[in-house]
């Protein structure tokens, strides 16, 4: 199967030709039934959100400061700056840390958007509800607003807790280049070629599978909102995973 991008994708399709063998996918207009249709406006989330603290972050996933929401944005998009901006990586809560988590932010735009049509909605081991799961209302892990001026990235990582993601792109655009997992870890970065590179635009979806490395380069000021997930098919994954020391894993503690 060619990896890349698709304009429809029925959960069928998703579950068995992407899901259970861990093929990434593009799936374009995924977010066309969103009430608050993308693209989405910085000076609008702005406004309902200004105030509110959010944490900055690196390139990867280390902590560089605190902001308040409007500031960041006029601070670091619209072309405000002329560096690597920082990241505003703003997750629901995660823990026990006293950080400024989004929760109440994901509570304000509750009724802003929705879960693309071709995930499952039920049948997750991580996190573990019990009825049927939806992102929009439930906690998830890794469940976050991220917001970068243009130019912002993230470096070539893959995600934890032997998860797979979904991003949903609210505004501008990002590059997204995947590389599967290879044997022995990864290989030379000369030598490394990528199996999927696509760019997300607003109203898109892309599924990370577990594993994955992958990096993500802003070309414009952009929005995204994105989760990460265990679902059944893959249970014998993550209990290999918890039996190898992920069940110590604060996060994996606090959705268990």
């Amino acid at each position: 199967m060619t990896l890349g991008t698709v304009d429809t994708l029925r959960s069928e399709t998703f579950l068995t030709e992407y899901l259970v063998p861990g093929r990434p996918v593009l799936v374009r207009g995924a977010l066309a039934g969103w009430r608050w249709a993308p693209p989405w406006d910085l000076t609008t989330l702005a406004e309902r959100f200004g105030g509110l603290r959010v944490p900055l972050y690196d390139t990867l996933f280390a902590l560089r400061g605190l902001s308040t929401f409007g500031d960041y944005v006029s601070r670091h998009t619209r072309a405000a700056w002329h560096d690597e901006p920082p990241y505003l990586r703003w997750f629901s809560r995660q823990g026990p840390e006293r950080l400024p988590w989004a929760d109440d932010a994901f509570a304000a735009l509750v009724e802003d958007w929705s879960v693309p049509t071709f995930l499952p909605d039920s049948g997750y081991v991580f996190p573990h509800p019990a009825r049927a799961a939806d992102p929009v209302r439930d906690s998830f892990p890794g469940k976050g607003i991220f917001v970068c001026g243009a130019g912002g990235r993230t470096r070539l990582h893959t995600d934890p807790w032997g998860s797979d993601a979904c991003l949903c792109q609210a505004a501008g655009e990002k590059r997204v280049i995947m590389f599967p997992p290879a044997p022995g870890g990864f290989p030379l970065w000369r030598d490394a070629r990528p199996a999927f590179d696509e760019i997300l635009e607003p109203g898109d979806a892309v599924y990370i599978p577990a594993g994955w490395c992958h990096t993500v380069l802003a070309l414009s000021d952009s929005v995204s909102l994105t989760w990460n997930f265990v679902h059944q098919v893959h249970a014998g994954r993550f209990t290999r995973h918890l039996a190898e020391g992920g069940a110590e894993d604060a996060t994996v503690r606090y959705f268990r």
